[in-house]
């Protein structure tokens, strides 16, 4: 139940949903000035959240972690990586199940290419978003032993969400008797993940992965303020993280 209201106040709220329902709720006002202002708004909101240069500043505030060095990865002292999921390519025709979406396989690389890197085991995290489905982690294992050819030691497969990936991940490391791992997500999501993990009491390094934002050029280029489809998903994929992280701070009161 808590999910679903999630879902919906999500949809509600995030563009392009909320957007789009802001410019309704104008129309439905007819020629009234706050009728006329409310649709101002959701076009020009629409416009900000497509342009590049806004995408950027709102995933600047998130890519706090930087990526990880040789060095760093070798002195980590971790035992493990834990790998956290990312969603489903549901039904997909041409493997006829369900696989990784691209999230979740960007994900699964880089976890691969760290494990080769330092030797460590991978544990996936993510259990299924749909009942009876196959969870994310165990699809995670398949993808990590037979396509990455790296040594998956666990999976943690009841989560639902980064909330339950650090506390059932944590009892699962402690069944296992490690104390410290790498922790890879997106370099967006890494803030959010690695306060869970923490609160959750996980000694976890952050690695994270795809980082979006790019140093600021002095020079404004044109196609900055132009919209662009992936723009928009970069800026729903920003605000999504700072509901989440607002979200997670008030169950924490």
């Amino acid at each position: 139940m808590e999910q679903e209201f999630v879902w919906v106040l999500k949809t509600l709220i995030l563009p392009p949903g909320g957007v789009i329902l802001l410019g309704l709720i104008g129309l439905s006002l007819g020629r009234r000035f706050l009728g006329r202002l409310l649709i101002v708004i959701a076009l020009a909101a629409l416009y900000i959240f497509s342009t590049p240069f806004f995408a950027n500043k709102l995933m600047a505030g998130l890519e706090t972690y930087p990526a990880l060095s040789d060095r760093a990865i070798a002195g980590a002292g971790a035992q493990a990586i834990v790998v956290l999921g990312g969603g489903l390519y549901s039904d997909a025709p041409e493997y006829g199940s369900d696989t990784a979406n691209d999230r979740l396989l960007l994900r699964l690389r880089y976890a691969a290419w760290l494990s080769r890197r330092s030797g460590l085991p991978v544990i996936p995290s993510g259990g299924s978003a749909k009942e009876g489905g196959l969870p994310e982690a165990r699809i995670a294992k398949q993808i990590l032993e037979q396509e990455f050819g790296v040594r998956v030691t666990a999976v943690e497969d009841q989560s639902r969400t980064t909330w339950d990936n650090a506390r059932m991940t944590r009892k699962l490391l402690e069944k296992m008797g490690i104390g410290k791992v790498l922790l890879v997500t997106q370099a967006w999501h890494m803030p959010r993940a690695l306060a869970s993990f923490r609160q959750a009491g996980v000694d976890v390094i952050p690695a994270p992965t795809v980082f979006y934002h790019k140093k600021e050029d002095p020079e404004q280029r044109l196609s900055d303020w132009l919209p662009d489809p992936t723009a928009l998903l970069y800026s729903y994929f920003a605000l999504h993280e700072y509901l989440g992280r607002a979200w997670y701070q008030m169950r924490e009161l």
